[in-house]
């Protein structure tokens, strides 16, 4: 029987991931849509995502490399956001990710689990 999820598709999954995170956060201020729920949920949310399906994705790396890599691209982008016309740098919204990537990661690992345990995701 074909299993139907891999770390592959995570890995895809995670790669577009980034790519929408990064074109989000490198917009100029005055581009972003004005009718946006809470900022910090966003933040929060886009996180939570990324962590997830780079937990899911990695069959090899350390559950705390991926947190450390996830919060790291975070802060980079804060700190590319000094540079972009009505944006900047904010601990909140560095607080926010860091929050989601946690809970991203902390959710994926269970779930990860289970399906590698019913035989739903490939091992490899």
């Amino acid at each position: 029987m074909k299993k139907f999820l891999s770390s592959t598709l995570f890995k895809v999954l995670f790669l577009i991931g980034v790519l929408a995170i990064f074109i989000g956060s490198v917009m100029p201020g005055k581009q972003l849509p004005t009718n946006l729920p809470w900022d910090k949920a966003l933040h929060f949310t886009g996180y939570f995502g990324l962590a997830f399906l780079a937990r899911m994705g990695s069959d090899k790396r350390p559950t705390w490399l991926l947190i450390v890599a996830c919060i790291a691209f975070s802060f980079l982008i804060e700190i590319a956001q000094m540079y972009i016309p009505n944006r900047g740098f904010e601990w909140p919204d560095l607080l926010a990710n860091s929050l989601g990537v946690l809970a991203g990661t902390v959710c994926a690992i269970p779930i990860k689990h289970y399906l590698k345990k019913r035989k739903i995701m490939a091992t490899k």
